[in-house]
């Protein structure tokens, strides 16, 4: 009795593990974005030969834990203020998702970014209108949360997280950057 118990929790815990696993080793999907600019860019495409960090977020309770990254992120690889940021070459990118009745929202979300006029929010988002299937072949089937991949030279997920930053994630990210 107790081995089948044993069994059912670890059948039970990989079902809850391999969502957030999944998509390692996978490609991401080339979407067209458009930057705050009216610039057209393919992600991941334009960021072919480099690691690329891709936040995403689909809904605004997304975009509170979203805003939990930025500072660190621009941190750590935007003005490189930590003792060894200097060796991690990382492209970022925030990709609001607007798909469905959300996509009349894009041009209101545009402005108000614009609005901010912060270096790291305008020179980094990417707005996706657009098919939401792209986006659920990778994973991303909950609303509420950010999701983040990493990205290595040739656009294979090399890593992934959801939800708000937590510090462990960059010793994560650090340790596949070194290798």
């Amino acid at each position: 009795m107790k081995t089948l118990f044993n069994l059912i929790s670890f059948i039970l815990l990989l079902f809850v593990i391999f969502p957030a696993f999944g998509q390692i080793n996978e490609k991401f999907p080339t979407v067209e974005t458009e930057k705050v600019t009216g610039e057209i860019v393919e992600i991941p495409s334009a960021f072919a030969g480099k690691f690329i960090l891709i936040g995403v977020g689909t809904s605004k309770k997304a975009e509170d834990q979203l805003q939990t990254w930025q500072n660190p992120l621009y941190q750590k690889f935007v003005a490189k203020t930590g003792l060894m940021d200097d060796m991690f070459n990382v492209e970022l990118c925030f990709l609001p998702l607007f798909t469905g009745a959300s996509q009349l929202a894009k041009d209101k979300v545009i402005e108000k970014i614009q609005e901010n006029n912060e270096a790291l929010v305008i020179d980094n988002v990417y707005v996706y209108a657009g098919n939401r299937e792209p986006f659920t072949a990778i994973g991303i089937d909950d609303r509420s949360e950010p999701y983040f991949y990493l990205l290595d030279k040739s656009g294979t997920i090399v890593w992934t997280a959801s939800g708000g930053f937590k510090q462990k994630y960059f010793d994560q990210i650090e340790e596949i950057l070194t290798r």
